[in-house]
């Protein structure tokens, strides 16, 4: 998804900055949400109860019996799971039929992707679901996270996700439906997430837009209305932080900066933000404590390491970027991609024994068909490479 609004972008750069449809698992205990601190520190400030009181929860799967009647006509009438599941996302997506455009920042419920014909990827999910389940299939959110993209120098990332929908068939079998699919070479993780998350995730980008905007107030009022419903997303509190910092009380900032990292003690957009917070203040030695655990953070992170491979590589410097992939792959041991990438700059050197050893873990490991076939053919020609140069 090639959008800011769209793609679940969290940012950990030298600025302030939100990020969109952010969502990740945490094993503690939830926190409390009660406890948010109002917009501004004056009385008659917008808070915690003025979310609830002007934001109701939305029903983000409800159906209108036009809705019911289209799948009734184009999808119930087949009695194959797997059909259905198909005739309905091509109904869909067909010009000649429902025709729903891609647009990142279309988003709403399933209603009004159906009534407008246009949606990004969580309005899809809405839509998409709810008529998947009243044409009894077991649909589900479905969250992806991609491979982390740094800038030039590491000095800035962004931590991307996207959403789509699993549907489960009896046979065992499962399916990613999408309507702006990524490579699935990016996916690192992929999870199911509730009905409840998605409204969260839904809020969460009302308030980032609405920031984008300028209306500190909306923008303050959904992110506090996404907390509702999932406190124990750091991502949130990161967002709502973000939006404590645009209105100018630094102290609910920076308190929402370090209730993400009780969440998740190694979100980097969190630490960034709090150093960043803290140079602006000219407390120096609190933002060189910051800056420190970001730096320990790339350090751990493999995907800044095969970040730093991919640009040696560009440079033309395939000796440098073959130890940064292996740094990478000492951090990360089961993902193929690395294997690959470290098998074909091996065999670039003419390292054939090691091409064909990586390239052969990258097949071990692979899940995927597709990319198990690609690195099959890259192994067959350095295998048969370095059985060549021994006869």
């Amino acid at each position: 998804m090639g959008n800011a609004a769209a793609k679940i972008s969290r940012w950990a750069a030298l600025a302030l900055l939100p990020f969109l449809l952010a969502c990740t698992s945490s094993t503690l205990k939830k926190p409390a949400s009660a406890n948010i601190q109002p917009l501004f520190e004056f009385p008659g400030s917008p808070n915690l109860q003025t979310a609830l009181e002007q934001l109701p929860r939305p029903d983000l799967l409800a159906m209108t019996e036009a809705m019911r009647n289209y799948i009734d006509r184009h999808v119930n009438t087949l009695p194959n799971m797997q059909q259905r599941m198909k005739a309905l996302h091509q109904s869909l997506r067909s010009d000649a039929m429902l025709g729903i455009d891609y647009d990142p920042v279309a988003d709403g419920s399933a209603v009004e992707v159906f009534q407008r014909g246009s949606a990004n990827c969580l309005s899809y999910a809405h839509l998409f679901i709810a008529m998947a389940r009243y044409a009894d299939l077991k649909a589900s959110y479905h969250l992806l996270d991609l491979r982390p993209e740094w800038s030039r120098h590491g000095d800035q990332v962004a931590l991307s996700q996207h959403l789509n929908v699993l549907v489960t068939l009896r046979q065992g079998w499962s399916y990613m439906v999408d309507i702006d699919p990524v490579s699935r070479t990016e996916i690192t993780e992929a999870r199911s997430i509730s009905d409840v998350t998605a409204i969260a995730l839904h809020h969460n980008n009302l308030a980032m837009k609405n920031l984008f905007e300028e209306d500190l107030e909306n923008a303050y009022l959904h992110s506090v209305r996404a907390l509702t419903y999932s406190p124990e997303i750091d991502f949130l509190w990161v967002n709502l932080g973000a939006v404590y910092s645009r209105a100018g009380n630094q102290g609910a900032s920076a308190a929402s900066y370090r209730r993400a990292l009780q969440i998740n003690p190694a979100s980097a957009s969190a630490m960034n933000n709090l150093m960043v917070m803290h140079l602006r203040r000219g407390e120096k030695e609190l933002a060189q404590y910051w800056a420190r655990q970001i730096k320990q953070y790339r350090a751990r992170n493999p995907y800044f390491h095969a970040a730093l491979g991919t640009q040696a590589e560009t440079e033309g410097d395939l000796r440098q970027a073959v130890r940064h992939f292996e740094a990478a792959i000492h951090r990360k041991k089961d993902d193929p991609e690395l294997y690959y990438r470290l098998g074909r700059l091996h065999g670039e050197l003419q390292h054939l024994d090691k091409a064909v050893k990586y390239l052969q873990l990258a097949v071990d490991k692979a899940s995927l068909v597709s990319r198990r076939q690609t690195y099959q053919a890259l192994l067959k020609q350095y295998s048969a490479t370095s059985v060549a140069s021994l006869l």
